[in-house]
């Protein structure tokens, strides 16, 4: 094949960045540029290889690699761009190109404006000028960056993405107005995850209506982002990620959030989420679609994010059930054919005893049982707010304060327990790993016994990072009455535990071991925003037969 057969390689580009610092130059002037210098020099076969909007920075675009592709298949004579930074603005990556690709594949490699051309000897000042062009790069990236950070700051949308949910004002680009296609779909998902559905029920509804994904929306409402669809359902299949990110989004009660991410570097086009204190929070920007109870119920349940059970539901009382003298989360045991009534809740740390040893006892509580109690203590507290409501506004106040002080100083006695017992287990674990390595431990047993630990010094790990939490809120917290009165009144009554209805009114539920001197079991129930509500009626009770003491025992609600 002569020379002239081959490709001579015209390679045009034009990037954000070189737009906004104002680049003169189009895709439609390099093109004659490069025409006619190809012309003038008798380089036949030409063809045209365009990125139009593409980074310097990155390699990864398609008219380069195109390109790239026909030098490896050998089919490349001469490759001419206007000058090295349309090459690329990386410097190790261009030098490659130059120094290795090109020649290894005898292609000819030309930057008219800076003098380059490999079948001279005189190219010794291209790698200075390839540096030159990255560092230009990184300075045009930092001025966009900074120009984009004081627009976050302002509270001004920098990304061009828009939530889900929401369409820009054409009058202003800075507000939200409410999507009259997907705003419902937003409520929708937020309704179904705070009354217990799980992701995949929501799923299910989004396919069996059709309702596209954010993605494919994106592409036919913009052109943009279109992806493979290897079947046609593809578009209607939402992944959990999509969903969660919706549920999280403050977007959706009306208020603006910046600076949410930032990029790894000026040469990749990876981000990472930025933590709480360094973005941007503006408060009642455009309107809400969410009401600030169902966010909460929604952050709530993600909180103590749970698998479904055997069973293929979600329990209704999935992480807010504690064993009232270790902290650890008590666990459902049931079976897909196990009877209702012999569903129980036990201990974790009792749970794991034959991996960790005796750390808890079993706590054991029948389902039925706590459904009964906590129905008759939540019509109780009910009874109470809706009958005497200043009565209880005046005695929850009361008892905010003072439950304030009370929750932190049995919190504290409680981090200190759970503190003292990961300290514990990492004795354990250097203990175990010297045993393994010396070779006294086998390594099944090993494994069996460090699996036990691990699952106990993850739950402990969550409970601490928890606890830290809620003492250093207590003292805000206090007593927010009115909040409590808010959920109360949404309800006429309440004659069946829902899924959404307990985690609405209740925070958490502390199960004490039972007492065999007198048969007697205390459960403690604190609800959302109040803790523990003492109406001054008598408490509820339950009694039931337990197998394991040969007698009645009674359940009581505190």
């Amino acid at each position: 094949m002569i020379q002239t057969d081959k490709i001579t390689a015209l390679y045009c580009r034009l990037s954000q960045e070189d737009m906004q610092a104002g680049e003169s130059e189009s895709i439609q002037n390099q093109k004659i540029i490069l025409q006619r210098y190809a012309d003038e020099h008798h380089l036949f076969n030409t063809r045209f290889f365009v990125d139009d909007g593409f980074s310097g920075v990155s390699f990864e675009r398609e008219g380069l690699q195109a390109m790239l592709r026909e030098v490896d298949a050998g089919n490349v004579a001469t490759v001419i761009t206007k000058d090295l930074s349309r090459l690329g603005r990386n410097y190790l990556k261009t030098g490659e190109l130059i120094e290795i690709v090109f020649p290894e594949n005898d292609v000819r490699y030309i930057a008219i404006n800076d003098g380059v051309d490999t079948a001279r000897e005189d190219n010794e000042f291209t790698p200075l000028r390839n540096w030159f062009n990255e560092f230009y790069a990184r300075d045009t990236s930092k001025k966009i960056r900074a120009v984009k950070q004081a627009k976050a700051q302002r509270g001004e949308r920098v990304n061009g993405t828009v939530p889900y949910g929401y369409i820009i004002d054409p009058n202003d680009k800075n507000h939200l107005l409410p999507d009259p296609e997907t705003a419902d779909i937003v409520r929708r998902i937020f309704m179904m995850y705070v009354r217990g559905d799980r992701i995949r029920d929501i799923q299910n509804w989004l396919l069996e209506n059709k309702v596209v994904t954010v993605s494919e929306l994106q592409y036919r409402r913009t052109g943009s982002g279109r992806h493979p669809r290897p079947y046609p359902d593809c578009i209607y299949n939402w992944p959990d990620k999509t969903l969660y990110d919706i549920l999280t989004r403050k977007e959706y009660l009306g208020h603006t959030v910046t600076g949410k991410s930032y990029k790894v570097s000026y040469k990749s086009k990876k981000t990472r989420k930025n933590p709480e204190d360094k973005q941007y929070f503006f408060p009642d920007t455009h309107e809400p679609l969410i009401d600030e109870a169902t966010f909460e119920l929604a952050q709530k349940r993600i909180a103590t994010r749970h698998r479904p059970t055997k069973c293929e539901e979600i329990d209704i009382f999935s992480g807010l059930v504690f064993c009232g003298d270790c902290g650890h989360k008590m666990h459902l045991r049931q079976g897909a054919g196990t009877p209702e009534r012999k569903h129980a809740y036990i201990c974790g740390a009792y749970r794991n005893r034959i991996r960790t040893g005796p750390v808890c006892t079993t706590h054991y509580i029948r389902k039925s049982v706590l459904k009964e109690l906590v129905l008759g203590d939540i019509q109780r507290v009910m009874a109470f707010v809706n009958g005497r409501e200043q009565e209880f506004i005046a005695t929850a106040t009361e008892y905010g304060g003072q439950a304030a002080k009370k929750a932190a100083a049995q919190q504290r006695r409680e981090l200190d327990k759970a503190e003292a017992r990961m300290g514990e287990l990492d004795v354990l674990f250097r203990k175990l790993y010297e045993d393994n390595a010396l070779g006294r431990l086998s390594d099944e047993r090993f494994m069996f016994l460090t699996s036990g630990y691990e699952e106990e010094r993850n739950s402990l790990s969550a409970r601490i990072v928890a606890l830290k939490k809620e003492i250093s809120t207590v003292v805000e917290r206090n007593a927010d009455v009115k909040r409590f009165l808010d959920i109360v009144h949404r309800y006429t009554e309440i004659n069946e535990l829902t899924y959404e209805s307990v985690h609405e009114l209740i925070d958490r539920i502390l199960i004490h071991e039972l007492d065999k001197e007198n048969n007697t079991r205390t459960i403690e129930i604190f609800y959302s925003f109040v803790g523990k509500v003492d109406s001054g009626d008598k408490p509820v009770k339950s009694v039931s037969y337990f197998r394991q003491v040969g007698a009645d025992v009674t359940s009581i609600a505190m």
